[in-house]
């Protein structure tokens, strides 16, 4: 392939021959090729430095930005002193008197015939009638019979319980105490409560949306094992805060149990927890 000489001096020179070479469209393809190269690089330089300028601005120019840890729960640990609840007291179980028979032994009796009433004029045979001092010893009966003298009565009363036979016991459940010589305290102290509840807390994003703030009061006991039990929110906000409340405190590791006259006992504890916006 032969090369195009439509931009080669000799070519501009033969067309331009004997023509004005001092501006016009001579002058033109004589720096056609270093205005094609002076543009690119206009081009180049100004694609680039839209691209990097923001970059450079914000690395360089921009002022740094403050950037505040948010503090989203203030925790203000308040012991509270609840009513002890009242004792539930089971009914008793009604105790029926059994009359139990005791057996008899073959004692001795005596016959007594009881006088009866007959017509006029019919003959009577005289009764065989025992000795007073006998009949006070003996039973008397319709017959004579040899036996033992009878000493004692020969029934006896006893109260039983109809499902055992024995005294009905009730069941006692441990008291759980309000207040204790020694109470339950969090494994480091307060201040490990404080690091713990702080780091796993968290806000719910629901909250946040509404913008929820205020406190959540809980209430729990702590077991004499040091496990947390029963756990219950006595004061919520809703909007997902009580659950995340709830959820933290059933899973805090094993606490120093309370402890009254030199045993561990169950004592309920109260904890307020805030939860707060910055």
């Amino acid at each position: 392939m032969k090369k195009s000489y439509f931009l080669s001096m000799t070519f501009n020179n033969v067309i331009f021959k004997g023509r004005n070479q001092a501006y016009g469209a001579y002058v033109l393809r004589r720096s056609y090729s270093k205005n094609i190269m002076l543009a690119a690089i206009l081009a180049t330089a100004l694609f680039s430095g839209a691209l990097v300028g923001p970059l450079v601005e914000a690395v360089f120019f921009a002022d740094p930005a403050k950037y505040e840890k948010p503090e989203y729960v203030v925790y203000e640990p308040v012991l509270i002193k609840l009513p002890k609840p009242p004792k539930k007291e089971e009914p008793q179980k009604e105790v029926v008197p059994v009359t139990e028979v005791v057996a008899q032994e073959k004692s001795k009796t005596e016959k007594f015939t009881k006088p009866t009433v007959v017509e006029e004029n019919t003959p009577l045979e005289a009764p065989d009638i025992p000795d007073q001092a006998l009949l006070s010893k003996v039973n008397i009966g319709e017959q004579t019979l040899d036996g033992e003298l009878p000493e004692t009565p020969t029934t006896t009363t006893r109260k039983v319980s109809p499902a055992t036979g024995g005294e009905i016991g009730l069941e006692t459940k441990p008291e759980v105490f309000i207040h204790a010589e020694v109470m339950p305290a969090f494994e480091g102290g307060t201040e490990a409560l404080f690091e713990y509840l702080s780091k796993k807390l968290r806000y719910p994003s629901e909250a946040q949306r509404a913008k929820v703030e205020g406190m959540v009061v809980v209430t729990f006991v702590v077991a004499p094992s040091g496990e947390i039990t029963q756990a219950e929110v006595i004061k919520g906000l809703g909007f997902g805060t009580e659950e995340e409340a709830l959820r933290v405190i059933e899973k805090m590791p094993r606490w120093k149990p309370g402890k009254q006259n030199g045993r561990n006992v169950p004592v309920r504890y109260t904890l307020p927890i805030r939860f707060h916006l910055k």
